[in-house]
């Protein structure tokens, strides 16, 4: 099969997969911190980016994605696609266990898919709809059978976030919850969690890969909501490397025993709007919430100046349209106010945003500074904060207007652009016959047919509004030789941080 290669600019290669010396090395241990905890252990029960941060230690996938679309093998050693491209089977490597020493077989994969489709959440069911059957053929080789050609199906199979495309073990899943607790064939497996505090890592020395072995024995991840007292631990040396803020980095700005490490991000913060209510429904509202922002504002008042303006496909795809070429992605207050009365609201409308709160100090800031920008045009937004779960709960079940989100690195750029199943009003049918055209059509057409959708979603407003993509960026302190965050925001390359 001729795979497209999808370039991103300025992107490096995951951390994990850098060669390191095995596992004859000292023992060494390292301690993180995050902000926010995870809601789930299962990987098919959360759309919540920080959440999939702990469950790429632990699980892998058949294949991998690299950041420049290149399909790498993990648990399967090999893939043959037949000629009509729906049928995709896989040859599982020799050797492969988990973490409690039991091996993987065919049944793990055929079991981790049809949990999926049984109980995960529409959002990771959703990367595989065109996935008809999962099948055993024997002990090493699984069938996957399409219901017809989707040209992102690898792709998506190689999420280095693994939303949906974990293995689990069937036989440990019968007498543990997957919700609770995690075992997988990951570098790491786990050894305690304190609910709201911390989890406990140690190097899974069952891993199948001895070149790729983790680095660090030892992981620690404590969770701490607030970026002052991550700072203050990471000077005392009560832990060793932490993911700053915009204000973080500016207080940790010439610190000599603090080091700062900065890389191009490809996570894209966006409002939702709920087009299955009125006054959303209105394409024409839609475009005067999204004409009001004033991006490049945005970037310094709510990033100070830690992300570029992004469209719905991040800036780093060279292929994709550019910002300044689509229509409703300026800034133009006379416009939005011409376009809200059009759509009848000469006086304006009033509207409540579901705003994320706790998540990240930008997103607070982006929170008022959308407030101000929109209310020159007469869109008054009233802020209802919302804690993790309330937030969360409100957009599964689409029971707001507007909201917050950040969505993270995508191995199949079409999750940049796909419509969220149960998040907005129906899919307008020129769009759904263009996702259907580019998901069906040869892999070279692919990248070509993601830009045509992009700017048709720009016309539309639909089904997001895309705002900025913000940088990545890690400090640590002494004890950390060397450390490079992964521009798709992904923590695999805590495996391979190298101490002193």
């Amino acid at each position: 099969m001729s795979l497209r290669t999808i370039r991103a600019a300025g992107i490096l290669a995951l951390g994990m997969l850098a060669a390191s010396s095995g596992f004859a090395q000292s023992s060494t241990s390292l301690v993180v911190a995050e902000d926010v905890v995870p809601q789930t252990f299962d990987p098919t029960q959360s759309s919540q980016i920080r959440t999939w941060y702990m469950w790429q230690l632990v699980y892998e996938g058949l294949v991998r994605a690299d950041v420049s679309g290149k399909i790498l093998p993990v648990l399967a050693s090999k893939w043959t696609v037949d000629s009509t491209q729906t049928s995709y089977e896989f040859q599982l490597r020799d050797g492969v266990k988990f973490s409690d020493g039991t091996p993987v077989n065919a049944d793990d994969v055929v079991f981790s898919f049809q949990r999926l489709n049984e109980r995960g959440l529409p959002y990771a069911k959703d990367r595989f709809k065109s996935l008809d059957s999962v099948t055993r053929l024997d002990d090493k080789r699984v069938r996957f059978k399409l219901k017809q050609p989707d040209a992102g199906f690898l792709l998506n199979l190689g999420s280095p976030f693994v939303v949906g495309s974990a293995i689990l073990s069937q036989k440990w899943a019968q007498s543990h919850d997957p919700k609770r607790e995690m075992m997988g064939t990951g570098p790491f497996k786990v050894i305690s969690y304190t609910p709201n505090t911390q989890l406990v890592l140690k190097r899974n020395d069952e891993h199948w890969n001895k070149d790729a072995a983790a680095k660090v024995s030892d992981l620690t991840i404590r969770y701490m909501p607030e970026q002052s007292a991550q700072i203050a631990a990471l000077k005392s040396g009560q832990i060793d490397l932490m993911f700053p803020s915009a204000e973080g980095k500016m207080q940790l700005k010439g610190d000599a025993a603090v080091t700062v490490v900065d890389v191009p991000s490809t996570n894209t913060v966006r409002l939702n709007v709920n087009s299955g209510r009125p006054p959303f429904d209105n394409v024409d509202v839609r475009r005067a919430i999204s004409l009001a922002m004033n991006r490049p504002a945005i970037v310094q008042g709510a990033f100070l100046g830690e992300a570029v303006p992004s469209a719905q496909l991040p800036p780093s795809y060279t292929w994709a349209p550019k910002i300044n070429a689509l229509k409703y992605h300026k800034h133009d207050v006379a416009q939005a106010k011409a376009l809200l009365a059009k759509a009848g609201y000469p006086k304006g409308i009033d509207i409540t945003l579901n705003h994320l709160t706790g998540w990240g100090s930008y997103l607070d800031r982006f929170a008022e500074l959308l407030k101000s920008q929109l209310a020159q045009a007469d869109i008054r937004v009233t802020i209802q904060a919302n804690p993790n779960a309330v937030w969360l709960d409100k957009q599964n079940k689409a029971d707001y207007e507007i909201m917050d989100n950040e969505y993270a690195f995508q191995a199949d750029p079409m999750f940049y652009l796909m419509p969220r199943p149960g998040r907005q009003g129906p899919n307008p049918p020129e769009l759904e016959a263009l996702i259907a055209k580019a998901q069906s059509g040869p892999a070279e057409e692919y990248t070509a047919q993601l830009a045509r959708i992009a700017a048709l979603e720009d016309d539309l407003v639909f089904p997001d509004i895309a705002i900025v993509a913000r940088n990545a960026s890690i400090a640590y302190g002494g004890k950390v030789k060397s450390a490079r965050p992964d521009p798709t925001l992904s923590r695999t390359f805590l495996g391979g941080v190298t101490l002193k």
